[in-house]
């Protein structure tokens, strides 16, 4: 009897701990979603779409000189499947390689943004294995039993100028300036004379036939850690007059910092000068073209928060005088980049999409519109409901239990069906683009009312009777008797609730036209363009948005598992 019970006891125990083990495992699947949004907000977009996929976003590399080539991002050159005789493969790999270089700085050369490249063996490498992977995809295998020579010329027809330009750009890295602009207080934006930059030391630079592209600028970090290329240029706007400086911008995704510095050239005899400085660098964090914009005077509209804010000081330039005609003012512009220590360009790597999310889209506007919406409407649901559901559960009244048929029959009604009607209504009594559209007219809801009722059924009606006998008033008796009994289903109910408003999407989309008065799943939205999506962005945003949801439940925890779990056991 012993020896039964003692493996009885065995089972139980193996059992359990199976049970543990699937239920911790099903908890981390749970996670999984999670854990891949946090993951994807750390990630550039190269990684976001990687090929195979990249679990975990990568560091970034330390960057001494520019152009410089990104290696190891694609596969050697595989043997496809369907050549089968190795041999015949070791013979076809060189002239296929050539045939593919070939034909990549064909396309090139033709294209004005990539002929100005500096060329290494790196570059032809990482070209050449990029544009394989895609032809290895895309070739179907009966060209691979032809000849040589058809095989060669299926490769070399394979390679279009669009794949060319897409592994061209991840691949080679180079920053490039484009064409200045300077703009007045009235948004003016007179031309300019073309500006001509000067390498300084550890700097070089090149034209460039592409009509987007100024100068083309190589760096070498030596003995600095800091470069530079100045230049002089003809105003025609007073400096006090300049509102912004823009000046386009292609980096090298190195996380380097660039400065920009404005200087008003003195006249002649004289050493002082108006210095603006810029209060925070400009991050190269990206490959892809960019405005970098420094304001000089005039105040930031709210969609403006990228722009870089300089400040006026006074400093000495020497041996530096106006050639100008004295209508114009003659400004010196300095463009420095500084390389930061390792663990600032890892912060600044992981944390882009975060600081550009604000850069983009007024996302502390739309987060608190999101909180006032969905708290006011959590607080009325809690508020309308727990009374309907006092009125239902304690009240006797004729056609009681018709009007509680009909509130349940209510739920089986889809949202969809009242948009075109509550819309309506909305507009006949004026309160499209407002808050109270959103708000009001979902502040009681049927699932509320009868969840409430159930709980509150439960109440015994001695209760409520003492409480009337002491003297205390019908809504006092709701509100010093039933809701602190009633507080697990309130904060299930207040969870409830405010998910469903704070994720709300179609009907406030239909209500809202202002975008000051966009929530949070909208301006979301909006992120995802026509012509361009920024995931990274999207996660990130995403991710934050989640955050008051994570805290309110962790909040009412306790009361959300009573409120679930009241009744499932009996006395």
């Amino acid at each position: 009897m012993n020896e039964k019970n003692s493996n009885r006891r065995v089972v139980i125990k193996v059992s359990r701990g199976i049970g543990y083990l699937l239920l911790v495992g099903a908890a981390f699947c749970t996670m999984i979603p999670m854990l891949w949004l946090l993951t994807s907000s750390f990630k550039t977009a190269n990684e976001i779409f990687a090929v195979p996929i990249q679990l975990f976003p990568s560091f970034p590399q330390r960057v001494e000189s520019s152009p410089y080539i990104v290696e190891n991002a694609y596969r050697n050159i595989e043997k496809p499947d369907a050549v089968a005789d190795e041999m015949v493969w070791e013979t076809l790999v060189p002239e296929l390689t050539q045939t593919v270089w070939t034909q990549a700085k064909a396309h090139a050369a033709a294209n004005a943004q990539l002929s100005n490249y500096v060329p290494s063996k790196e570059l032809q490498a990482e070209i050449v294995e990029g544009l394989w992977q895609q032809l290895v995809t895309s070739l179907p295998d009966a060209v691979w039993d032809g000849t040589r020579e058809s095989i060669v010329a299926a490769v070399q027809e394979a390679i279009i100028p669009e794949a060319v330009d897409t592994i061209w750009g991840s691949v080679y890295r180079e920053v490039a300036v484009g064409t200045l602009q300077i703009e007045d207080l009235d948004f003016n934006r007179p031309p300019i004379e073309s500006v001509r930059w000067k390498a300084e030391t550890g700097t070089s630079i090149r034209t460039s036939s592409d009509s987007q592209t100024a100068a083309n600028l190589s760096y070498e970090f030596r003995d600095s850690k800091t470069v530079r290329m100045t230049a002089s240029i003809s105003s025609p706007i007073p400096v006090e007059r300049i509102r912004r400086v823009i000046l386009p911008i292609r980096g090298d995704a190195s996380y380097h910092h660039l400065d920009l510095t404005v200087s008003v050239l003195p006249s002649t005899g004289n050493t002082r000068s108006t210095t603006y400085q810029p209060t925070r660098s400009f991050i190269l964090e990206s490959e892809l073209w960019k405005d970098g914009v420094w304001r000089l005077h005039g105040t930031p509209g709210e969609l403006e928060a990228s722009h870089i804010t300089m400040e006026q000081v006074e400093t000495n330039i020497e041996s530096l005088t106006t050639t100008g005609t004295g209508t114009e003012t003659q400004l010196f512009l300095q463009l420095t980049i500084h390389q930061p220590g390792y663990l600032s360009i890892v912060w600044d790597k992981f944390t882009s999409n975060y600081r550009n999310l604000w850069k983009t889209v007024p996302y502390n506007q739309y987060f608190i519109n999101s909180v006032f919406i969905a708290t006011a409407s959590t607080l009325l649901t809690l508020f309308f409901c727990s009374l309907g559901g006092y009125a239902f559960a304690k009240y006797d009244f004729r056609g009681q239990k018709i009007l509680f048929g009909i509130l349940l029959a209510s739920m089986m009604v889809p949202f969809q069906v009242l948009l075109v009607p509550l819309f309506g209504l909305m507009y006949d009594i004026g309160w499209l683009n407002s808050y109270k559209a959103i708000v009001i007219p979902f502040s009681v809801g049927a699932f509320g009312v009868f969840l409430m009722r159930q709980f509150i059924v439960s109440i015994p009606s001695e209760l409520l009777d003492a409480a009337r006998i002491d003297g205390c008033s019908e809504f006092g008796i709701y509100y010093r008797v039933v809701l602190p009994i009633i507080k697990p289903a309130l904060g299930a109910l207040t969870i409830y609730s405010f998910l469903g408003s704070w994720n709300g999407y179609l009907w406030p989309l239909i209500i809202l036209r202002d975008e000051a008065k966009y929530t949070l799943p909208i301006g979301l939205a909006n992120l995802v363009g026509i012509y361009r999506q920024d995931y990274g962005m999207l996660m990130a945003g995403t991710l934050l948005s989640l955050m008051p949801i994570v805290i309110l439940f962790l909040a009412m925890q306790r009361e959300f598992v009573q409120g679930i779990t009241l009744g499932s056991v009996k006395e």
